[in-house]
């Protein structure tokens, strides 16, 4: 006997018509024929969000892009919308967004005031299968943040600075005005 289900399914082509190519709001992200919506942020949320675009792309012009709210395709029917999307220029996304074969170097989760840290964490784990080297959840309400990369067993809570590969922000500049 087949499960049944209340969640109406969509069709990736339906997705990538209403929330990648569309601009639906909420946005939201897709897994295996479910939206599941984002968090509205809040106002900290928003302001690491644009200063860690605006200390990625003043420090590292030319060498790095930070995309906010990027719509990524970890596989055919997995549709993930990291808050912060690093790419790398040497290895520039092809097409509209990244796809299954193409991983940014850095994807940044930022909670929002429903979110739980743990499920972020998971969205990491996620990001690290699609082949992404690493990710930062970043807490603006406590002004806590983690580093989360492939080989380690749990994040690491990060004590004056974030880091990776070639990015090192400071904690102080990152929470800045929050």
């Amino acid at each position: 006997m087949a499960a049944i289900t209340s969640t109406p399914l969509v069709s990736v082509e339906e997705y990538i018509a209403r929330f990648v190519e569309g601009g639906e709001k909420p946005t939201c992200e897709f897994e295996d024929g479910v939206l599941i919506p984002k968090p509205m942020p809040s106002k900290k949320h928003s302001q690491v969000q644009a200063n860690i675009v605006a200390l990625v792309r003043g420090n590292y012009a030319g060498a790095l892009n930070p995309l906010p709210e990027l719509t990524t395709r970890l596989r055919a029917t997995h549709f993930l919308v990291p808050d912060i999307a690093v790419e790398d220029l040497s290895k520039p996304i092809e097409g509209r967004y990244p796809g299954p074969n193409d991983p940014v170097l850095l994807c940044v989760e930022i909670k929002s005031p429903p979110d739980r840290i743990g499920k972020l964490l998971g969205k990491c784990e996620d990001y690290h299968k699609w082949g992404v080297p690493y990710c930062w959840v970043i807490d603006p309400e406590n002004k806590i943040a983690w580093e989360y990369f492939p080989d380690d067993l749990e994040p690491r809570k990060a004590v004056d600075h974030l880091t990776a590969g070639p990015i090192r922000l400071s904690l102080g500049d990152v929470f800045f005005l929050v």
